[in-house]
Parts: structure tokens; sequence; C-alpha cells
């Protein structure tokens, strides 16, 4: 237990400096380290009780390119069992690109990720139907072209180091409900997305805390387990 709080202190340490001064919500570039940007995204309930065919893919004032982290907040009130809150993350380069996270209605909280990509379409590449994820909490989205991308969904990664480079995100989407002539997926609430991009094109040091995140986060895990089985 000494060496994880010691880990932990040392990441506190070694990442405040760069995290140091959030900019406000608006601005694009941090004053501190110009090669990082933020930005929040919040979309109204009503965006998302529409049909994934339907659903109106909103670009990106800046492109979010270098190693990137989402936060998704789903303060969401869902208005039917079937209802679900996706979003579609778009790449620059390729049209039919994205990533898909979806988050279902209460009571199963069903959860899951996928991918298109032109070689294979459409796959589900994790999904749990029961408690997938937990109302109050972040999932997370973690990008870089050296560690892939990795999610974790508030209670702990179910999707580590996934190759999908290069992916630099263009646009985002939002629907809610299977078919047209279901109840409205969603009655009120919003969902909202946190974006932390570094592009390290400019800075190879601002990349540091997403690597050094995972780094440690990984050690944790193996001493936790170790001190288990011992």
């Amino acid at each position: 237990m000494k060496y994880i709080l010691f880990l932990l202190v040392l990441l506190i340490c070694t990442t405040s400096p760069v995290f140091a001064q959030e900019p406000k919500i608006g601005d694009f570039a941090d004053p501190v380290n110009p090669s990082l940007f933020t930005e929040k995204i919040e979309i109204p309930y009503h965006v998302f009780n529409t049909i994934s065919r339907d659903a109106e893919i909103t670009e990106l004032e800046n492109q979010i390119t270098g190693s990137w982290q989402l936060s998704l907040q789903n303060d969401l009130l869902y208005g039917n069992p079937n209802g679900n809150a996706v979003i579609r993350i778009y790449d620059v380069d390729i049209a039919d690109k994205f990533l898909e996270i979806g988050m279902g209605s209460y009571p199963d909280y069903k959860y899951w990720i996928s991918a298109q990509v032109p070689e294979t379409g459409y796959v589900i590449i994790y999904s749990n139907n029961d408690n997938g994820w937990i109302k109050g909490t972040e999932t997370s989205i973690t990008y870089s072209e050296q560690n892939g991308l990795s999610v974790n969904n508030g209670q702990r990664t179910v999707l580590s180091n996934l190759d999908v480079s290069p992916f630099a995100i263009k646009a985002y989407s939002a629907y809610g409900m299977e078919s047209s002539s279901d109840p409205p997926a969603t009655t009120s609430g919003t969902f909202i997305i946190k974006i932390i991009s570094a592009d390290y094109g400019e800075n190879p040091y601002s990349i540091f805390p997403f690597v050094l995140t995972g780094i440690i986060g990984l050690v944790i895990g193996i001493l936790v387990l170790t001190k288990k089985r011992s």
C-alpha cells in the first residue's frame, strides 16, 4: 500500500504543472501550455430523440489531433427502458470511420463500445448488458498514437490499447432511438463531453501526462493483484 500511495503522489506532482490552469469554457488553447487544448460540449436531451441514420453530424470548430482524452458525463433522464444515449466520434481523414459509445436506460444500464473502419465495417468491441455504467460517473476515452485507444466506463478499464491509429476527431453525432416509432429516448437533462488534447507535434512533452497516467495505472493494478494473491 505504501508503494501505491507513493505512485499516486508522484502522479499528482508530475502532472499538475501541465494542467495547472484550466481554460474557461469556450477557450481552446491553454495559455500556460499552448500545445494543450480544451473544449466542453453540452448536448441537450432532445438531440438523442432520433435514430442513427437521421442523426446530425456536428463538426468541431477545431480538429482534435495528437493525443486526446474525452470525458463523457451522462446527466440525461430516459423516457423508456429501451432508450439509449449514443455518441459517435468521427475521424478527420476517413468519412465512414468512427468510434461509438452507447449508454442504455434504467434498469439495465447497458453499455457498449463499437467502431466502424473501412476494413471491417461496424463492429461491437465491448458490451455489457447489466450495469455497464453507473449514473453520476464519467466515461473516459484516452487516445495516443503510441498506445492506441483505451476506455474506462467509470468503474474500470474495459478496453485497452486498441489500435485505431491515426485517429483525429473532426465531428460528433448523437442518437438514442432504435425505431422512429419508439417513445422519446430521453425527456430531460444534458450529455456533456469534455475534451483535452495535446499536440505533441508542437510539444513532445505534452503527452507525458497521458503516458504517465497509463503506466502508473498499470503498475498499481499489478501491485494490487500481487497483494491479493499473497
